[in-house]
């Protein structure tokens, strides 16, 4: 569900022979007999979702790690970084829809643990977000997030240049309401000294801060009674936006710990609706329990109304797993209504829904893992509803899914085999096509059976 978060994909043959099967789905066997010579029942065999195509493409370069990945009507844009010639290189990937031709943008050397350059879609437009140092900081306290057009072999004009305190999060999010461009960060609290010995107001708390993009007026988005964290950004019908991020507060009676020395924590998610300019257009409202755990979540449109998908650690019994929860918002008015579209078993790896260069309102599939690490796939209909089962995919297991385009075709990011005599740890990431059933027509072959 992040930007760099639900996971995994590599697809095979035939629904139309099995419909929506499961690994526990089991088949008519042979007629029972007494005699001890019987053979067996026969028990069908679950048959992989989809149907793995010839089409794909290896990604240049050595040690390449895949960030984020964009879709539209003109192609795919992955952000890169990967070695050339022994050197350590941030880049843009761009490929045609059929995988057919492709062509790299080098952006510059990646810079300690940032990450690699994330693309975008504005309509037609393809833009390239990515960080680097201020360059008049030498003790790297701030950085820079520029905001670029991306040209056909070249990086274009930059549009924004987004100045941030350099500290441990890089989380950001950058979205775009008509001709209007909004960028969305979190940062640690400012060190302003209060009443108290001189000890920060805020110690210890983090806020979400907003700038559009040509503008150098920035806000500060969250309210001082949230520890923010992990912004989300989608554009509102009419103008302006939805922004959301992850609230926290320490567990106080609890003493285990997620990190050295780090209480547990519990997490939820609050959204509120901004201007054009990210100026606040109403208040901000929780859509979570204060009590559970979020880990985290995605923003989407349903009409005029915000749907918000959530991935709950938050189990009923030990092992139980995680649960995808979907949360409806009206633009207008306090109701949230919830409802679970993964009632459990998720394991810690983190669900996503495919982008899909398709409106908003088409069908959507949701990629999870289990607690076992095995992938499973649920078909989403308008809406983000779920429209057929969860099915586990055994050939997906081990992969990415990084991208759809209606009404059957999946991209997928495979771990390539190694050539003769290359080390295993070698080997390089493909990208491939497959095609699988539409999530109606899952939605539909479930529900007849």
């Amino acid at each position: 569900m992040s930007r760099a978060g639900l996971a995994v994909a590599a697809w095979c043959t035939g629904l139309a022979a099995c419909g929506a099967c499961g690994k526990g789905d089991v088949g008519g066997g042979a007629p029972s007999s007494s005699s001890s010579s019987s053979p067996p029942p026969v028990v069908a065999e679950s048959l992989p979702r989809c149907r793995g195509e010839a089409h794909r493409l290896a990604i240049p370069g050595e040690d390449v790690v895949v960030g984020d990945v964009a879709i539209g009507d003109s192609g795919l844009l992955l952000g890169l970084h990967r070695a050339v010639g022994g050197k350590r290189v941030a880049s843009v990937m761009r490929a045609s829809l059929d995988l057919a031709t492709s062509s790299v943008v080098d952006v510059g050397p990646p810079l300690g643990d940032d990450p690699p350059p994330s693309p975008r879609w504005n309509g037609a437009t393809p833009y390239v977000s990515f960080f680097a140092r201020h360059g008049s900081d030498a003790g790297a306290r701030s950085r820079e997030l520029f905001v670029a057009r991306l040209e056909a072999n070249a990086l274009g004009k930059v549009e924004a240049r987004i100045a941030q305190q350099a500290d441990e999060s890089t989380a950001f999010d950058v979205a775009w309401s008509g001709a209007a461009g909004l960028a969305a960060w979190d940062e640690d609290a400012p060190f302003a000294a209060s009443g108290d010995g001189g000890k920060p107001a805020f110690e210890g708390r983090g806020f979400v801060k907003v700038q559009a993009l040509g503008s150098e007026t920035r806000r500060v988005a969250s309210p001082e009674s949230s520890d923010a964290e992990s912004p989300r950004l989608v554009a509102r019908p009419g103008g302006g936006f939805w922004l959301g991020w992850l609230a926290r507060r320490s567990e106080d009676d609890a003493y285990a710990v997620e990190a050295p020395g780090e209480k547990r924590a519990f997490r939820w998610v609050e959204v509120v609706a901004l201007g054009p300019a990210g100026e606040a257009a109403g208040p901000v409202r929780r859509v979570t329990s204060e009590k559970g755990r979020a880990a985290s979540f995605e923003l989407a449109l349903h009409g005029s109304e915000l749907v918000v998908m959530v991935q709950d650690e938050l189990s009923g019994a030990e092992g139980a797993g995680a649960r995808i929860v979907r949360h409806l918002l009206r633009d207008k008015g306090e109701g949230v209504e919830s409802s679970d579209v993964v009632d459990g078993g998720v394991g810690q790896a983190l669900a996503e829904i495919v982008p899909t260069g398709s409106a908003p309102s088409d069908a959507r599939w949701l990629a999870w893992t289990d607690t076992s690490e095995r992938t499973h796939i649920t078909p989403l209909a308008s809406g983000l509803v779920a429209s057929g089962r969860s099915a586990p995919e055994p050939s997906l297991d081990g992969a990415r899914v990084v991208a759809a385009h209606p009404p059957d075709v999946l991209y997928a990011l495979v771990g390539a085999a190694p050539e003769e005599g290359e080390a295993r740890e070698g080997r390089r990431p493909e990208l491939r096509r497959f095609v699988c059933p539409s999530g109606a027509a899952v939605g539909a072959d479930a529900a007849a059976r």
